[in-house]
């Protein structure tokens, strides 16, 4: 029990610092700073899909399999051009929103709940306006998807 209570003061004082721990999960549809950059997890519903703040993000990166159905549930990494991770975290949601400022970024992630699903990565620089959809295809068949959805729309 004093494990218990102790893990969870410690994920909450790492939100609070602004650093989430690679094990702690994003709270959904609530943006956080993460070492300096404004980083949201969010998922498909029609509430999530169309609320008027993500707009102002200009990286979506999604989650989806080879049918265009939606995964929810990832350990992201993200590093700058040179390598570096910048953060680390894990999102329950389909969709994580960056607001990056310009550069190069490498985008990697992995399934939590399906670890043969395998590591899928991406490089991307943020638009000058609008918003980029960076989608990690992982190979796993409709049988096996976790969450399916609306197909993900054509790019921005």
């Amino acid at each position: 029990m004093r494990l218990t209570i102790f893990a969870a003061a410690l994920a909450s004082a790492a939100m609070i610092s602004g650093t989430a721990m690679a094990d702690t999960p994003m709270p959904m549809d609530s943006p956080i700073m993460i070492d300096g950059i404004s980083t949201v997890c969010t998922g498909i519903g029609d509430g999530a899909q169309n609320d008027a703040r993500w707009a102002s993000y200009p990286i979506r990166i999604e989650f989806s399999n080879r049918a265009a159905q939606y995964l929810s549930g990832a350990h992201v990494v993200l590093s700058n051009a040179s390598g570096k991770a910048l953060s680390a975290f894990d999102c329950a949601g389909a969709w994580v929103l960056l607001k990056v400022p310009a550069g190069n970024y490498k985008v990697t992630a992995n399934l939590l709940w399906n670890q043969g699903g395998g590591v899928r990565s991406a490089t991307f620089s943020p638009p000058e306006s609008g918003q980029k959809r960076v989608v990690l295809q992982f190979p796993i068949g409709e049988a096996a998807a976790k969450t399916t959805a609306t197909a993900p729309s054509g790019t921005h």
